[in-house]
């Protein structure tokens, strides 16, 4: 499941038929000539922005930045660096859509791209672009935290630093430190951080997961702590491509204090357009689910692109907003915010369903404020806990039974209990529904 440019041009053929003089009648065809078909016409954006070339007839582009092409017809795309070296990152291309970002290998010069459109009739248009020179990585990201919130996060690696910006318009910024290898995180610089720093980020591709200094849900006056996240820049936009069986990860933070977890399965289907949840507190594989228990939303697209609406079937009542990202082909789904229901914090994700693969090792982040380091089994699930110190999870994991979904695993070490599911790269760790680890969420990049 990887996108930026003011309104182009667009000119049209007017064709002005002149009736011939004479009466009607007779069987005689009329002998016009025939309509010439419009001429092709694309527009373009970058970053989510119309774009308009500069004097030279190029447009500008920074290294990361989303650039969509739409053309007024059936087309095919190509594309050449003009020797520059320059790449392509395609994120979603069809007939009438070029979306890609592009990547400058120099540090130093502009880089330059061509695309060109053709068209039946042997139409064809041509845009040129001039790519800075910069860390393709660079750019703003949408967060979908661990304490309940989406924000934006603005990245810049040739600096280093970063700022965030959350949905009231509340700004934070700092430096961040490069990774030694053989590590590959960026640790995370911040003055919200008091004692033990453990947040950082990795980035993957078009997306970033990490542990970020986030203000802790309700608290007043504000306080803040280490949560983890995941952070894209390429969304599934096709509607029809939302359709699949997604094993969900869902955690609560509550207004009144506390934390709830649910996990459960759910599809979406009829391309993209219906999403069964299921709701019963028993882990059933969604086919398996009581009737009672199955409910049902629709889904229509949101005014920002990748951004979908959820609205129940039976009621109408809107149920918020998810959005679908790929990471390396694997459709993950991704929702948070506020609760329209009862104004809790809630993250939801949602990993493709698959049985899990039988060992693995992976490092990530936890609700603990934790940075962690799994190693897992075909019947452990092990995982060293490090904030001001360190703490160990040795967890024996069961296999699911034969209504439930193949891809979530029971861990538990007495009294607790967990649940273990991963994609190819992502894999979470979530507490139990209403137990003493509700709440609990760790996210974990798989090595």
């Amino acid at each position: 499941m990887l996108r930026s440019v003011k309104a182009a041009f667009a000119a049209a053929w007017v064709v002005v038929l002149l009736g011939c003089g004479g009466g009607g009648g007779g069987a005689g065809g009329g002998g016009g000539n025939p309509t010439p078909p419009v001429e092709l016409a694309l527009t373009v954006e970058i970053a989510g922005v119309a774009a308009t070339p500069d004097l030279t007839g190029k447009y500008a582009v920074r290294p990361g930045q989303s650039v969509v092409v739409r053309s007024n017809d059936v087309a095919s795309w190509a594309g050449s660096d003009s020797g520059s070296g320059v790449t392509r990152i395609d994120v979603e291309t069809g007939s009438s859509r070029w979306v890609s970002r592009l990547r400058n290998p120099s540090a130093l010069l502009s880089g330059a791209y061509k695309l060109t459109a053709s068209a039946s009739g042997g139409r064809t248009k041509t845009v040129d672009f001039l790519i800075q020179p910069g860390d393709a990585r660079n750019g703003d990201y949408t967060v979908f935290a661990a304490n309940g919130s989406r924000q934006t996060l603005s990245i810049d690696y040739d600096q280093p630093d970063y700022t965030m910006t959350d949905a009231s318009g509340t700004v934070t910024s700092g430096m961040l430190t490069a990774p030694v290898a053989p590590a590959q995180n960026w640790t995370v610089q911040s003055s919200r951080i008091v004692g033990t720093n453990t947040a950082s980020l990795r980035h993957m591709g078009d997306h970033i997961v990490g542990g970020f200094p986030f203000a802790v849900p309700f608290a007043a006056p504000a306080t803040y702590a280490v949560y983890p996240f995941v952070a894209t820049r390429a969304f599934v936009l096709t509607q029809a491509s939302l359709d699949g069986v997604y094993d969900r990860a869902y955690i609560q933070r509550l207004a009144g204090g506390g934390a709830q977890s649910a996990i459960s399965q759910f599809s979406i289907s009829g391309g993209g357009t219906v999403v069964n949840f299921c709701t019963d507190a028993i882990i059933y594989r969604i086919e398996h689910c009581p009737p009672g228990s199955v409910s049902t939303s629709f889904v229509t697209a949101d005014t920002q692109p990748g951004s979908w609406l959820l609205t129940n079937a039976t009621t109408g009542t809107a149920q918020g907003r998810f959005s679908m990202i790929d990471v390396e082909g694997e459709k993950i789904y991704l929702s948070a915010g506020t609760s329209l229901a009862d104004g809790s914090r809630v993250l939801n994700i949602g990993l493709p369903t698959a049985p899990r693969a039988s060992t693995f090792t992976s490092s990530g982040w936890s609700t603990n404020g934790t940075f962690d380091v799994t190693n897992a089994t075909s019947m452990k699930y092990e995982m060293s806990m490090t904030d001001a110190g360190v703490s160990l999870l040795d967890l024996t994991l069961g296999a699911p039974g034969a209504q439930h979904s193949v891809g979530i695993y029971p861990a538990t070490e007495a009294p607790d209990t967990y649940f273990s599911m991963r994609s190819t790269r992502l894999e979470l760790l979530i507490g139990a529904r209403s137990s003493a680890k509700a709440g609990f969420l760790h996210v974990g990049i798989v090595d």
